[in-house]
């Protein structure tokens, strides 16, 4: 049982809860056989609609849901309501349904059940088993006595759209059936008037006019066809378009409502939105300030009923400094003017930003040249002691085959000296040349391998920039090894890339080998080859693993 109608009922509670359709029960004493049953329907208050601008439409919209009872012995009337029309609800509040006349004394002779939209049962014929102090007097039993107890039927409520209907029939009489019935309404707030600051005043006599005749009172007993009213619909219009001084808009709405919270809305204009918020301004307005010109949007809905939602579309234009073509003007001769000093400001930093380019790449060049030139002395230092320790073994044939060779290497990398890049091709041959000198002193054994899709006569490369490695892989690692020295040089494309790797088997890499002078130029070179290219970069690392040692070359993006 609902708690206001459990124990001892106080009125004013249920009264400020709820509104009350009950039936017309005879005040006098009845003279029937049976106890008449009056029927009351108590719903929530939040909304009310029969106020003195929206009469004709609320009776328009409740003929919708006429349920066409046969007037019949028993009829329950609704208060003001006519006969043919279901109790309108707006809200998602159950309703809670009495029964005057059924006590406990004759409880056995009645039964009722619920239907929703008159035909689906949803609760089957049954007894009444809770029961309730009366909540209104002047009621009376057959006997005479006054009533002192009513029947509580329950809540019941149906989704919006749905209506309920509760029967209630005497099981001695079975031509006499008591009916009552609710129907949820789907509502929103709407807007049917529009008024700005400088039309206050008509705000107001509305505003007024409503307040002063007001039905939706618990005393009115008003039918609608006795309503002669003076209108005030000269008053009542609806602009869609503000000028620029209409910022501040006060909309009046149809409805009345219990408090302002009860009312909520939300104002878009194009992506930006307000976000649902409660109307705090009045229970029949809302009030926009400062709206800002252009295309609005504005949606409406009851707290009560939020999934019902009516929308207001209007716009506020703009004054002519704040339309878009004069914003656009201002705006590009602004961006012009900016424009202007940029590019001023960008042409003075741009020649100052070449110039120190030309210089830095000057200097760059130097950098690498004066690199490249300490490898062929180093170069030579190596190959005069290759010569040296020939001589100094009396193998004067071989002393002459290598300096034989030596002259014509020395001659191919003189002609290259004034190069930063040459073919792969003509590099492998440099490489091949050293290595045969090598090969003469050491005896080890060496491979040269290309990947086929890469054209190496197309393809260039730092000239000499292996040269160190390979020194350093003869002199530190497969030199003393002689025959079982194996020395691999391998070139490989990886999509854009190429891999180059130097492998010996000559042992553990020396620590103190990379700080020598020859790997030392090689790193120095790489970096100051990477500041310059830029978009192709080169990176190198030395791994070793049992007793080989292998020195990686990464040329990223060297095929593009």
């Amino acid at each position: 049982m609902h708690p206001l109608f459990n124990g001892t009922l106080d009125g004013n509670k249920i009264r400020d809860a709820y509104d009350n359709f009950e039936a017309a029960t005879p005040t006098k004493k009845p003279t029937d056989r049976y106890n008449p049953v009056g029927l009351s329907l108590f719903h929530s208050k939040s909304l009310y609609t029969r106020t003195a601008l929206n009469l004709k439409e609320e009776l328009k919209e409740l003929e919708a849901f006429k349920f066409n009872f046969p007037e019949m012995k028993g009829y329950a009337i609704r208060g003001d309501y006519r006969s043919s029309l279901a109790v309108p609800l707006f809200d998602s509040v159950p309703v809670i349904v009495t029964a005057y006349g059924i006590g406990k004394g004759n409880v056995e002779m009645y039964r009722f059940r619920v239907l929703q939209n008159k035909e689906k049962e949803i609760v089957g014929w049954r007894k009444v088993v809770f029961f309730s102090p009366a909540f209104m007097h002047y009621r009376y039993n057959v006997d005479g006595s006054e009533q002192t107890e009513m029947a509580y039927l329950g809540e019941f409520k149906a989704p919006v759209g749905s209506s309920i209907t509760i029967e209630v029939k005497n099981l001695l009489d079975p031509d006499t059936t008591y009916k009552i019935a609710a129907v949820w309404i789907k509502r929103a707030p709407s807007v049917i008037a529009t008024f700005s600051t400088s039309t206050l005043k008509d705000f107001m006599e509305v505003y007024k006019y409503q307040w002063k005749h007001d039905f939706s009172k618990p005393n009115t007993s008003t039918y609608y066809g006795d309503i002669e009213l003076q209108p005030v619909d000269s008053l009542l219009y609806i602009k869609h378009v503000f000028k620029k001084d209409e910022n501040n808009l006060f909309l009046y709405l149809r409805d009345k409502v219990k408090s302002v919270g009860l009312v909520e809305y939300n104002l878009i204009k194009g992506r930006d939105s307000l976000g649902w918020q409660s109307n705090t301004f009045n229970p029949n307005a809302i009030w926009l300030q400062n709206l800002a010109p252009g295309n609005y949007k504005l949606l409406l809905r009851y707290a009560f009923q939020r999934q019902t939602v009516n929308e207001y579309v209007f716009t506020v234009k703009p004054a002519w400094y704040q339309t878009v073509w004069f914003k656009l003007i201002m705006a590009l001769v602004s961006l012009l003017a900016l424009l202007s000093v940029f590019l001023l400001i960008k042409n003075r930093r741009q020649h100052a930003r070449i110039r120190r380019q030309q210089i830095q790449q000057q200097v760059t060049q130097a950098e690498i040249k004066s690199i490249k030139s300490q490898f062929n002395p180093h170069f030579v230092f190596n190959a005069l002691t290759s010569i040296q320790g020939l001589v100094t073994k009396n193998d004067m044939e071989g002393a002459h085959k290598y300096l034989n060779d030596f002259s014509m290497l020395l001659r191919n990398s003189l002609n290259q000296s004034e190069n930063e890049f040459i073919s792969m091709s003509e590099e492998i041959e440099l490489i091949n040349n050293y290595l045969k000198l090598e090969q003469l002193r050491f005896g080890f054994n060496y491979d040269i391998e290309v990947d086929e899709r890469i054209d190496k006569h197309a393809t260039e490369m730092p000239v000499l920039l292996l040269q160190p490695v390979i020194e350093n892989a003869v002199k530190h690692g497969i030199s003393k090894l002689y025959k079982e020295g194996q020395l691999l040089i391998r070139y490989t494309a990886t999509d854009d890339n190429i891999l180059v790797v130097v492998e010996d088997n000559g042992g553990a890499f020396n620590a103190n080998a990379k700080k020598g002078m020859g790997l030392k130029l090689t790193a120095e070179r790489i970096d100051l080859l990477n500041d310059v290219l830029k978009t192709r970069q080169i990176r190198w690392e030395i791994k070793q693993q049992d007793h080989y040692t292998r020195v990686i070359f990464i040329f990223k993006n060297w095929l593009l």
